[in-house]
């Protein structure tokens, strides 16, 4: 008989060691909250094509991304190896790429982080244009970049170097290097 009392027994002195260890407990439990997102992501994209056109229908713009992401908090957009295409009526378009880059919803500015490549074609009795920087931003609608880094411009054989850089690509098109300017022309 005494067998058929050990399990009532044993819970018995389960639910007082229960009650001693709830007494011990403090009344008040710490919650901790958990970390808030750096960003908070509205939507992502992977192989990101975004197409601008001009008032008359014509593409004046183009930006590819491996991956880009959009945050609401901020209202940018995050893009991994962006490549910006400039189209140009009557000349080669430029295209601009960069390890990484960041623009606003409105499109207005882009910001290139890291290292950026400015390449345009030979145009028609003109030469190929090869620009190395980094951090750059680009004004797409203005027709104009700019960076306070240093800047290398290969045209042909010519070679010309400075800190700081503003480029109007526009045309014509003009490029000013703002200081420790240096050149290498090679005469034929």
């Amino acid at each position: 008989m005494l067998q058929n009392y050990k399990g009532f027994v044993a819970l018995v002195i389960l639910a007082v060691f229960s009650m001693w260890m709830l007494k011990r407990m403090p009344e008040v439990i710490e919650v901790k909250q958990l970390a808030k997102a750096e960003h908070d992501v509205d939507y992502f994209s992977v192989g990101y094509t975004k197409l601008q056109m001009d008032e008359f229908g014509v593409p004046s713009n183009k930006l590819i991304a491996d991956y880009a992401v959009h945050y609401r908090d901020t209202s940018e957009v995050k893009l991994i190896n962006p490549v910006n295409i400039i189209f140009k009526m009557l000349a080669p378009p430029w295209v601009v790429s960069s390890e990484e880059g960041v623009f606003a919803d409105s499109g207005e500015t882009l910001f290139l982080k890291g290292h950026v490549d400015i390449k345009r074609k030979a145009a028609e009795g003109g030469q190929q244009i090869d620009i190395q920087t980094r951090n750059l931003m680009v004004e797409p609608k203005k027709q104009f970049a700019e960076t306070v880094e240093w800047a290398e411009m290969v045209m042909g054989q010519d070679t010309i170097s400075g800190i700081g850089m503003k480029l109007f690509y526009e045309s014509p098109m003009r490029i000013e290097l703002l200081s420790k300017v240096r050149g290498l022309y090679v005469y034929k």
